[in-house]
């Protein structure tokens, strides 16, 4: 019961975080696309969902350790 709690609050974490860089990383990108003509729409979308994945990827692993780390 209680490694579910806590990859329930890891997984939350990690997610937060995944969801805030991917956004930073959409709004960057997508006034990036308003300059340069090289870039379409879909490769800020595609983009982003590349940057959540791989941030909830690394989020996972690292959050544990920040987390025991506090306790």
């Amino acid at each position: 019961m209680i490694m579910a709690v806590k990859f329930a609050h890891t997984f939350m974490y990690s997610t937060v975080t995944a969801i805030a860089v991917a956004a930073s990383f959409y709004v960057l990108s997508f006034g990036r696309m308003e300059v340069s003509e090289a870039y379409t729409i879909n490769d800020t979308y595609l983009g982003s969902v590349f940057v959540l994945l791989l941030v909830l990827i690394i989020g996972l692993a690292v959050w544990p350790r920040v987390l025991e780390k506090t306790q």
